[in-house]
């Protein structure tokens, strides 16, 4: 499975960089939203990982468990993504926000060099981002292949 991830991110990698106008293909302008349009801070109203991958369906829901996320985006495209999970205690995940037409990408400060997109809409006081993540499932300490499912609110 971890393979066919693989080959799926490759795929979506050589797509981006042959389909790229400029010297990496994204921007802070994307083709119906900008960074412009979304920074500022956001409290989440729904935080939501999910285990991806065949089988039963295994989701752990951030504030159902009592926990919170917060997410702070600059001017420039850096961000600040805040989780604080009940029994974990708080994750800090900061990086790059750009764009590619319609699609969010984001380039986490703990993996430079690699990019992940995600789906994202906006309106003026709301924010969804979904795409790719990591979420230890089973409290085993390693992190098992999710999506994550983040809906917000202007703070």
């Amino acid at each position: 499975m971890k393979s066919i991830s693989k080959f799926i991110a490759l795929l979506l990698l050589l797509f981006f960089v042959l389909s790229c106008s400029d010297d990496d293909g994204t921007s802070l302008e994307g083709t119906d939203i900008s960074i412009s349009d979304i920074q500022g801070n956001w409290n989440a109203i729904r935080a939501i990982f999910g285990l991806a991958g065949e089988g039963p369906v295994v989701e752990f829901d951030v504030l159902e468990e009592g926990g919170s996320a917060t997410l702070a985006i600059q001017a420039n495209g850096r961000f600040t993504l805040t989780l604080n999970i009940p029994g974990e205690g708080v994750d800090t995940i900061t990086g790059q926000m750009s764009f590619d037409e319609d699609l969010l990408v984001v380039e986490f400060d703990d993996s430079p060099g690699e990019s992940e997109f995600f789906g994202i809409q906006s309106t003026a006081t709301t924010l969804s981002i979904n795409g790719p993540a990591e979420f230890d499932f089973d409290g085993d300490g390693t992190d098992e292949p999710a999506e994550v499912e983040l809906d917000f609110v202007r703070a």
